[in-house]
């Protein structure tokens, strides 16, 4: 008897240290609660909505390379644009940087053409983007017997020849050589049935519009064309004029803004040389792969050396190498053999290499859509990127404006010993000019206006006096 009261008043000292800790943690406990309820909801709801490579059809050989790279679920675009492409409807498919654009036509374009012979060709702004896509047909369609051909300058035209005689499914080049092997007989325009421009906004921007509508103009017997780009200008809109058979439109958060998982900051010069704020930068991160942005071929070039004199592991991606020259960098860099490359904006376009973590714009881009495509570099399929802007008062003035159009925070950083540390406060870089200097360029310019407005006064008097003599 004496047991069980005892045992009987154990079981009541644990029952109240219970309901004690429970008062005290209440708020704790609730939060716990109400996580565990939202992970249920997740994966009972959300995941179970969520679409697989597997529900296109795709065959295994496909599903294992995917499976390879640990990509499992469809990107918004991919999601949307797979299936009318499979139905054989046109697609204009506008969504931002790092989204998986490539994959969302390259796919289905290869199950496309495991039953059925419709040549394609797809129209790249750059060699290197060309040359990236022709990698990726290779990799995911292996084992399918796909004659996949790549269509570069730089290559004797007589050899490139030799290898369409046996017929071609998929054609990857640039425009300048395709209209060439067009031109001389080569490559027979009424073939194709399918179209894809990739990176839509930069061929025009290179002043590919009129390759492209001569391209047009030959492609008789096309059935289907797709437009794919980051952004979508009123100049792009040409290319939709001219080809006025187009049925979808596909925009995936269309406005022109970065990935939430890449982070931006700036790091003011104030007096100190861009040279050594680079350098110091670089002590300070230790990027598993990182490109150096710069804005002329020049800058590249001495950029380069400067790095390689300081014992870095660098290369140069610039406009004056030669296709072969541009692959290796490319490939070294791609390897990791090379941990920065030192690139000009052609670069920035369609280069997607896994492991860039970090971008660093040595000069700032003049445009918002460079700053965007530079940064889409790095944070590639939501991995976490960084990029890091070197800049005085007038780069300052630049990324102000890039913040408010792109809808990005760019926080202001400065290096320290503890290392890389916001700015509190900050208010801004020190003016170039002195106060006088201000002075001097202000009443500069109300002379040169009142200059410019006695001159228009007079042109319209010797208008009016030329009227009065006729």
């Amino acid at each position: 008897m004496l047991v069980e009261i005892y045992d009987f008043t154990f079981n009541c000292q644990i029952i109240k240290t219970i309901l004690y800790y429970f008062s005290k943690n209440i708020y704790i406990i609730f939060k716990i609660i109400i996580v565990l309820i939202y992970t249920i909801l997740f994966f009972f709801v959300i995941y179970k909505d969520m679409k697989s490579f597997k529900e296109f059809g795709f065959n295994e050989n496909i599903l294992k390379k995917l499976e390879q790279r640990n990509i499992s679920i469809p990107t918004k675009i991919q999601e949307e644009v797979i299936p009318k492409i499979l139905k054989g409807e046109d697609v204009i498919a506008q969504s931002k940087t790092g989204t998986g654009k490539t994959l969302a036509y390259l796919l289905p374009i290869i199950k496309l053409l495991e039953n059925r012979v419709e040549p394609v060709l797809i129209i790249a702004p750059t060699k290197e983007l060309a040359i990236q896509i022709y990698n990726e047909f290779h990799y995911y369609s292996t084992g399918i017997n796909l004659k996949i051909y790549l269509l570069l300058g730089g290559e004797k035209i007589e050899k490139q020849a030799d290898k369409l005689k046996n017929g071609y499914d998929i054609i990857i080049g640039v425009t300048g050589r395709i209209l060439k092997l067009i031109e001389n007989g080569f490559l027979k325009p009424s073939f194709f049935k399918k179209l894809i421009l990739d990176e839509a906004d930069f061929l025009i921007d290179l002043g590919f519009l009129n390759d492209l509508q001569k391209i047009f103009k030959l492609l008789k017997n096309m059935n289907q064309f797709m437009l794919f780009s980051a952004t979508l200008s009123d100049k792009t809109k040409k290319i939709l004029d001219i080809v006025k058979n187009q049925k979808n439109s596909v925009r995936v958060d269309s406005k022109n803004r970065l990935p939430e998982n890449i982070k931006n900051f700036f790091i003011p010069l104030f007096d100190q040389s861009r040279d050594n704020v680079l350098l110091n930068l670089l002590k300070n991160i230790n990027p598993f792969l990182s490109i150096i942005f710069v804005r002329t071929k020049k800058e590249s070039i001495w950029l380069y050396n400067l790095l390689k004199n300081e014992n870095y592991e660098v290369g140069c991606l610039n406009g004056d190498l030669s296709p072969s020259e541009r692959k290796k960098e490319i490939n070294k860099f791609r390897e990791a053999k090379i941990q920065y490359l030192v690139a000009t904006d052609l670069a920035s376009r369609g280069l997607d290499i896994k492991g860039i973590n970090c971008i660093i714009n040595y000069t700032v881009p003049l445009r918002e859509i460079d700053y965007l495509h530079r940064a889409g570099r790095s944070g590639r399929l939501n991995e976490e990127g960084f990029v890091y802007s070197l800049c005085n008062e007038l780069d300052e003035a630049y990324l102000k404006k890039y913040a408010y159009y792109l809808d990005i925070e760019i926080i202001p950083v400065k290096i320290t010993k503890q290392g890389i540390t916001e700015i509190k406060d900050y208010t801004g870089v020190k003016p170039r000019f002195n106060l006088k200097d201000k002075e001097f360029i202000e009443k500069s310019k109300k002379i040169n206006k009142i200059k410019r407005e006695k001159g228009s006064k007079k042109n319209a008097n010797k208008e009016k006096r030329v009227k009065y003599k006729r």
